[in-house]
């Protein structure tokens, strides 16, 4: 039987990413602009990367059933649905974007943060050095190199202490505010007229996709104490020093299947809904499995399409009659056959 948090929680609903106004953005639009994107856009924006057009043909396949999905049943009523795949791409997607935001945030939390306070520091890069890095995106790891080097120097100068120990998370983000503003319609009249309704599109897409990092492009880096290096260091250190009491007590470490956690437990952490309850029974379903072969993709959605037209018009009637009911008494006689006698 389930418990009574999992019957309180909603029901899942699979998304619909096509009536989204980025997928129909980027869906409508992103062919065409690729073919004018050099001689409008290469030179404010940087070069084309074919980074940009893999990412975005991933996002347009997420969560469409189209391009694959996962059979998901239960065992108790029967009841089962399709899932689509996703594309697990960055920034883009807001679907996946998020629920890489929700495993990062959980390891920071539980793995990699020690138990003490914490201060955010936002630095931003100056204008004219921005269009430097949209050439070269390496300018980004030296920035938050200098950047880091920076903050460590000052912690140890207001502390006095020289050989202080400072752990930093440096996380470079490349949109602003300008993603957003005068984009979506220009505000006077000359503007609307000068600006067609596709370069608007055109030109906030472009914005877009700018921040779309290369392939092992790292746009999360460790510094100081939380450097991969010390972290390794430590942990080797461990069994020799189990004695002596540890500076910081470590956090409670997470076995690698829940470091990992997967999208059936992530959902439930952002949006309180239990992908794999039951919504008849609210007993547990599992995964029966995953179609990627084109021919039973097509032949499985064609059915279930076929079958809800037949369940959608099954029901139907006709309108219900204006006329008047006719009795039998005022009913029109049979008529006569041909050869019967006449009467005189």
């Amino acid at each position: 039987m389930p418990d009574a948090a999992s019957a309180a929680r909603g029901v899942y609903k699979p998304r619909r990413p096509q009536a989204s106004p980025l997928f129909r953005l980027v869906s409508d639009h992103l062919h065409r602009l690729q073919t004018v994107y050099d001689e409008r856009f290469a030179r404010k924006y940087g070069p084309w990367r074919p980074v940009v057009a893999q990412v975005a043909d991933k996002f347009l396949a997420c969560g469409v059933l189209d391009h694959g999905f996962a059979r998901i049943r239960c065992d108790a009523c029967t009841h089962g649905y399709l899932l689509a795949f996703s594309c697990k791409c960055r920034y883009v997607c807001p679907s996946c974007h998020a629920k890489r935001l929700a495993i990062w945030t959980q390891w920071l939390d539980t793995t990699l943060l020690a138990p003490v306070p914490h201060r955010q520091v936002v630095l931003t890069i100056p204008k004219r050095l921005r269009a430097y890095c949209l050439y070269r995106r390496r300018l980004l790891g030296e920035i938050a190199r200098v950047a880091a080097r920076t903050v460590t120097a000052a912690i140890r100068t207001l502390t006095g202490e020289r050989d202080l120990a400072v752990g930093i998370v440096a996380c470079l983000q490349t949109n602003g505010s300008r993603a957003i503003t005068k984009v979506i319609a220009p505000t006077s009249r000359t503007a609307r007229r000068r600006a067609p309704r596709r370069w608007t599109r055109w030109k906030f897409l472009v914005r877009v996709l700018v921040h779309i990092p290369d392939k092992g492009q790292v746009t999360t880096r460790y510094y100081g104490w939380y450097a991969n290096r010390p972290r390794g260091m430590r942990r080797q250190a461990e069994p020799a020093a189990a004695d002596t009491p540890p500076l910081i007590v470590p956090a409670t470490r997470l076995a690698p299947t829940e470091a990992t956690r997967r999208w059936a437990a992530l959902l439930p952490q952002m949006f309180e809904v239990d992908p794999l309850a039951c919504p008849t029974c609210h007993g547990a379903m599992r995964i029966v499995a995953c179609i990627t072969q084109t021919s039973v993709i097509d032949q499985i959605l064609t059915h279930l399409r076929t079958r809800a037209a037949h369940a959608t018009h099954a029901g139907a009637r006709s309108p219900p009659s204006t006329r008047a009911p006719v009795s039998r008494s005022t009913a029109r006689a049979p008529r006569p056959p041909a050869d019967a006698p006449t009467p005189p």
